[in-house]
């Protein structure tokens, strides 16, 4: 009986044993951070912080992380921790400025997006399209947007409406609902019902997305159902990512479906340019023709409050005109 005493009490002295740490865990961190990410760069370095309190890289970009999710205070008790154990680290001492820079500054909820588009349709007048979209920032897991696309064809005037709500369930899966429709509609439809999804897979530069969209609309012609899973797959460190679509549409009682890729590049840190192509069924006046379309453009920050984009399309119908569309945008932050 005293040696099984002596032993209890020497396991009970004895340290717990500490939980194994990832040791990718800051490589994934930081390729999230720089892939634009932040929450997932939070949810990998404060394990790593947890376990190892006196790594300082790690607690940099998890300052930096900070930041960018708006948590300004969190930020510069970081980048303080970080020069109280390595008073000379550069990348400290500046984001602890721009924390406290930030902490003196509203953080913008509000987001304006004006694009404005003309398309020349053979043997046709141009079509004519003008959108406002407004989105506002609840808080970190909820946005609701509010959009109206007026557009002319045909010599007819439609102006669709849409409300939207985004919600982060979890770290890995965003949800979306939306509700629109058209007063006095002529092409535009009636009314549309939409939701989707994004759930993230893998995490990091070579991280992986699914997702699912799926909607219900109503037109002069009949009523029209999309069903849309796709891929997001990021590459060179989250610098580059591709997508990949496969487009269901259902309607007079037939399923028609077609596949779509785009590739998307972070040339620097303010300039992003995207190409594709798609050869799938789509909704034209409520009239379901197959289309082929090419198109590329460039999204431009011109700081962090204003963003510039332009871009351009060729599509082609089975049933209708080809036609040329070009697309000019400014994004502001508020």
């Amino acid at each position: 009986m005293p040696v099984l005493l002596l032993v209890s009490a020497a396991l009970a002295a004895a340290p717990l044993p500490v939980t194994a740490v990832d040791p990718t865990a800051y490589d994934r961190a930081v390729a999230a951070r720089r892939a634009h990410r932040p929450e997932d760069a939070v949810q990998l370095l404060e394990p790593l912080l947890a376990a190892e309190p006196g790594n300082v890289d790690a607690r940099v970009q998890y300052g930096y992380a900070l930041l960018a999710l708006g948590r300004s205070d969190a930020a510069a008790a970081a980048f303080t921790e970080v020069l109280r154990r390595a008073p000379g680290y550069a990348d400290a001492r500046d984001g602890l400025a721009l924390a406290r820079r930030r902490r003196a500054e509203v953080v913008p909820r509000w987001r304006l997006d004006l694009d404005a588009g003309t398309s020349a349709v053979r043997g046709q007048p141009d079509w004519r399209e003008l959108d406002g979209q407004l989105r506002y920032q609840l808080d970190a897991r909820t946005a609701l947007t509010g959009r109206i696309e007026a557009t002319r064809r045909f010599g007819l005037d439609d102006t669709y409406g849409e409300v939207r709500v985004d919600a982060r369930v979890s770290p890995r899966v965003d949800l979306y609902a939306s509700a629109g429709g058209t007063p006095g509609a002529d092409y535009r439809p009636r009314w549309q019902l939409g939701g989707g999804l994004a759930a993230r897979l893998t995490d990091g530069g070579r991280a992986t997305v699914l997702t699912l969209d799926a909607r219900a609309a109503r037109y002069a012609s009949g009523r029209v159902e999309t069903l849309v899973p796709g891929v997001q797959q990021y590459v060179a460190g989250g610098r580059a990512w591709v997508t990949a679509q496969w487009i269901n549409l259902f309607a007079d009682g037939r399923h028609r479906s077609g596949l779509l890729g785009r590739g998307d590049v972070q040339a620097s840190e303010r300039l992003r340019l995207f190409a594709g192509a798609a050869r799938a069924p789509d909704t034209s006046e409520g009239i379901v023709t197959r289309v082929t379309t090419v198109f590329g453009g460039v999204a431009a920050t011109l700081d962090p409050r204003h963003e510039l984009r332009l871009s351009a399309a060729h599509v082609d119908q089975s049933l209708g005109p080809s036609r040329t569309d070009l697309s000019l945008g400014l994004g502001v932050r508020f």
